[in-house]
């Protein structure tokens, strides 16, 4: 981990390629250093880049935290647009930064940096097409998030002089992240190199074989309402190919003391504001699940919190009702009152999910299990398991999945078998998408962009619109970000075409193509 870091430390230092979207106007002193660089260190660097939601965002969205407090933070839990959080995923991927400020480069720039630099060259395959998978999943994260995006032009500013590119079809990008991960996939060869600095596997070929066909499997459920057939078919190549077989095989990113997990450090400075949602902990604790004790916890000084011993008993975890700012909450029906600087509501659990060596996962073996337990009901994959039972081997895994976070937080096997065969979870087929969407939901807690985007596509769970006053949504719920408003004074022209092309205006109504 400490020499990950130090090669991260060298890639930042150096001026790499300046952003394709933000300061236009400026060139950097020697674009020419990324090219000095080795691509395997870009790669780290690409890895360790790539946005994770922030709990202000997508979690907001699907009520699974709330921070109920007005002002410079307003943003999705008031339903409004509020660009220090719709900007932070386009500046992240494209840019490097939550800023708008050009400081480094971030994983979209990386990566073509390298696709450009290794095309061609045999002796580097693989590390090739892991890029070119990696690439794939930062598109895929864009497109869902915001539509049409910069794609085909992306990250070509000193590659080509492309300082204002176009922004591509998002159901167009879809199609050619199909085709990218299929034939990357297939391409991987355990003969050839073995890409040392990959912070995921170490190189190992047969867990990114595994990745590659859990994303196209991935991709192949968002099209689950719009284009069934589509959908099964790439569903039915992701599972011959061999999709993800344990939590081994899960890609996430390690923490620690030195390189701490940003989603973490963003709820520690002002904790008395930030609390789990209601219909969160309503989930976990009427289903008697056992995770609750290490996603959630009481404190006697909310500001307090991530500095001390939580309170993790369920029957005293209350979720903080959606639909209410400070200043209405004590109008809340059951009301739990005030708790020192902050509310008498649950929180983080800041010793074992909040903390800020945590993990960050991005494609697990329980997500996985859901999605072939869903791709099994509709009946789009045959011969192997029954619906029933990937649906138990997700819950198992995502069970399992949290001594990752600690090596204590040991879920035994009969416990889980309990809680699967509790008639509130237990399988059956007359509600399998909610039960099995549900599940993918609560799999996905920390997973923010996942969890969205999953939600968008199935329905479930069941969530009753934010009734916020003076919001800025008329459909329920967000269904994509708002593009940020440099676009408009740096790229207006291709800017333009592209809310012209999602179908919308640029709100927060319009809907991402597969969530028609």
């Amino acid at each position: 981990m400490k020499n990950l870091i130090r090669i991260i430390a060298i890639i930042i230092c150096f001026p790499v390629i300046y952003s394709c979207n933000k300061g236009f106007d400026k060139l950097n002193i020697n674009p020419n250093n990324p090219t000095e660089l080795d691509a395997s260190f870009l790669f780290t660097s690409a890895q360790f880049g790539t946005h994770g939601a922030t709990l202000e965002t997508e979690p907001t969205i699907v009520q699974q935290f709330v921070n109920p407090f007005s002002g410079v933070t307003s943003a999705f839990n008031f339903n409004q647009v509020n660009q220090t959080y719709t900007v932070q995923k386009w500046n992240a991927e494209y840019t490097g930064t939550n800023t708008g400020a050009t400081s480094s480069s971030g994983p979209v720039q990386l990566l073509v940096q390298i696709l450009s630099q290794l095309k061609g060259n045999a002796a580097r395959t693989n590390l090739y097409n892991e890029a070119r998978i990696w690439k794939a999943y930062q598109f895929m994260m864009l497109v869902d998030t915001y539509g049409n995006v910069p794609y085909s032009e992306a990250g070509q500013a000193y590659l080509s002089n492309v300082l204002t590119p176009k922004y591509d079809n998002q159901a167009v990008i879809y199609t050619d992240l199909i085709k990218e991960v299929t034939e990357a996939t297939a391409a991987l060869d355990p003969s050839k190199d073995i890409v040392k600095a990959d912070v995921f596997y170490g190189g190992n070929i047969a867990q990114w074989k595994k990745l590659g066909y859990s994303l196209l499997l991935r991709l192949g459920m968002r099209y689950s309402k719009i284009d069934p057939g589509k959908a099964q078919t790439i569903v039915q190549a992701a599972v011959a190919g061999g999709v993800m077989t344990s939590n081994a095989d899960n890609c996430y990113l390690k923490y620690n003391t030195t390189y701490v997990n940003p989603v973490s450090q963003s709820i520690t400075a002002i904790a008395n504001t930030y609390y789990l949602a209601a219909p969160f902990v309503d989930q976990l604790k009427n289903s008697g699940d056992p995770r609750l004790k290490f996603i959630a916890g009481k404190y006697a000084n909310p500001l307090a919190a991530p500095t001390t011993v939580p309170d993790t008993t369920s029957a005293n975890q209350f979720g903080l009702p959606i639909g209410y700012s400070s200043a209405t909450l004590p109008t809340a029906p059951g009301f739990r009152g005030a708790n020192g600087s902050g509310f008498n509501y649950s929180q983080v659990n800041y010793s074992i999910f909040g903390s800020l060596t945590a993990p960050q996962f991005f494609i697990t073996y329980a997500q996985t299990q859901f999605l072939l337990a869903e791709a099994a009901f509709r009946g789009w994959i045959t011969g192997g398991s029954t619906a029933d039972v990937y649906y138990a081997n997700g819950i198992r895994g995502a069970m399992d999945q949290w001594t990752t976070y600690n090596a204590a937080a040991i879920i035994p096997l009969a416990t889980q078998n309990a809680f699967i065969n509790n008639p509130v979870n237990a399988y059956n087929s007359a509600n399998a998408l909610n039960l099995i969407n549900t599940q993918y939901w609560v799999a996905s807690w920390g997973n923010g962009a996942e969890a969205f985007a999953n939600f968008r596509r199935s329905g479930f769970p069941a969530l009753s619109p934010n009734t916020i006053p003076g919001q800025s949504i008329t459909g329920g719920f967000v269904r994509r970000f708002v593009y940020p408003t440099l676009e408009l004074s740096a790229n207006l022209t291709n800017y333009q075409a592209a809310v012209a092309d999602n179908g919308g205006p640029d709100n927060m109504d319009t809907r991402i193509f597969w969530d028609k």
